[in-house]
């Protein structure tokens, strides 16, 4: 019986997906028979089956390969979930590289807690050697719970990197992910907010760690605060998305948002001469504002599947 089932989704990053599947196979405290990895391949061609299947001919490795030639995050998620055998099923993104007991302290806190769902920390790092500098608070993920515990009132600021789910509990269905967010993203966040509503618990593994490498690319305010617009959007949009639709969560979000985009919009003007760097993060705290307020699908950025990958 496979207990987990590691999914990676992975479009066209032949390096990090190797450097995330070598960390995958490497976990140490779980029975590797009881672990399967499933690497789901978004793109058209084909890439990285070559490079899969090269682990998967190794005796002993549990590695399968999963073609999901229609791009869409919601659609990899998917088809990860229909492929994976595993009671639990953890995700770990292409440019996450897993700690050695990773999977190990995902369980013990899961299971401590009696929880469907466990969430890990996320530490940022730059690709090449290059420093994070300003940009590290955008990148990680940290939260000051003890290890086992109760996140569930947090799961508005929780996302699929670096997780496990009970399968029975928690993706049900044949797409337990929205696949009309395939391009936007969100589709995390609405998941978990249904789950939340449907009272499912969440836990948080503080000893199940991952290093999210950075590209250079990344390293700019422009894509910091196209980042910042878009998870705006997700904290609005997602209670719309929901039947019956949020009204009331959605007004709130948006008045959250003007105070926001106005006030740090504000301040930013007022730090530009003096202090640029301050004067950045201030207009990215704007933009995160602008983004809850300007929630709608013709406002929202592509930032997957056939748009700018993520």
């Amino acid at each position: 019986m496979t207990t987990v089932s590691i999914v990676i989704p992975t479009l066209t990053r032949p390096e990090p997906l190797r450097r995330a599947l070598e960390s995958a196979l490497a976990q140490g405290g779980v029975d590797a028979q009881a672990l399967e990895v499933v690497v789901v391949d978004n793109s058209a061609a084909g890439d990285a089956r070559a490079l899969v299947e090269r682990y998967a001919a190794n005796p002993g490795v549990r590695v399968r390969y999963v073609a999901a030639p229609r791009p869409g995050v919601a659609n990899a998620r998917n088809a990860g979930v229909a492929a994976a055998t595993g009671y639990w099923i953890a995700f770990l993104d292409d440019d996450q590289e897993a700690s050695p007991r990773w999977l190990a302290n995902h369980l013990a806190a899961a299971i401590a807690a009696n929880a469907d769902a466990s969430f890990g920390p996320v530490e940022a790092r730059a690709e090449g050697g290059a420093e994070m500098g300003p940009f590290t608070p955008y990148f990680e993920r940290r939260i000051a719970r003890p290890d086992g515990g109760d996140i569930t009132d947090l799961s508005a600021y929780l996302g699929t990197n670096n997780s496990m789910f009970r399968r029975a509990r928690c993706l049900e269905g044949d797409a337990p992910f929205d696949v009309t967010l395939n391009e936007s993203g969100g589709e995390d966040s609405l998941l978990i907010k249904r789950l939340r509503l449907s009272g499912r618990k969440f836990a948080w593994a503080a000893q199940a760690s991952v290093i999210e490498w950075t590209p250079p690319r990344r390293l700019t305010w422009a894509y910091v605060r196209k980042r910042k617009f878009l998870s705006g959007q997700v904290r609005s949009f997602v209670h719309h998305m929901l039947e019956p639709p949020q009204w009331g969560h959605i007004l709130l979000w948006m008045a959250v948002g003007v105070g926001q985009a106005a006030g740090f919009g504000a301040l930013a003007l007022v730090l530009k001469p003096i202090d640029a760097a301050r004067s950045e993060k201030a207009r990215a705290t704007a933009m995160g504002g602008l983004g809850k307020v300007l929630w709608m699908r013709r406002f929202r950025p592509a930032l997957y599947g056939s748009g700018l990958v993520s």
